[in-house]
């Protein structure tokens, strides 16, 4: 599971911002160090014999989460197969203009109809 490598990551979120988690995330522990230390909302898709399910919030995680895979499947069609980089950061101005492509795109699509 990933739960050890979450605390690890350098989240610079808003307070009161909210996370977006898939079942592997589920710790109640990890949650509320999440609530306590960093301010941030933990929305969990949960198991349905937890304790902190509710269908309400277990309904907006799921929203939110479908979102989140829908906006990183959208990005991963316009990786190519394989990214040639010799640097790194040569590597992240390519990852950078994929990006960049998929938003402009967007933004014309929303613009021509």
């Amino acid at each position: 599971h990933d739960l050890a490598s979450l605390l690890l990551l350098p989240l610079d979120l808003p307070e009161g911002a909210e996370l977006y988690l898939d079942r592997g995330y589920e710790s109640h522990l990890y949650e509320d160090l999440l609530r306590e230390a960093q301010e941030v909302v933990p929305m969990v898709i949960r198991r349905r014999n937890s304790r902190r399910y509710l269908p309400w919030m277990q309904y907006l995680a799921i929203v939110g989460r479908r979102v989140v895979e829908t906006v990183g499947s959208m990005l991963h069609h316009l990786f190519p197969r394989r990214i040639h980089a010799v640097t790194q950061e040569g590597f992240v101005i390519k990852v950078l203009t994929f990006v960049l492509a998929h938003n402009i795109s967007l933004l014309t699509q929303k613009m021509a109809g």
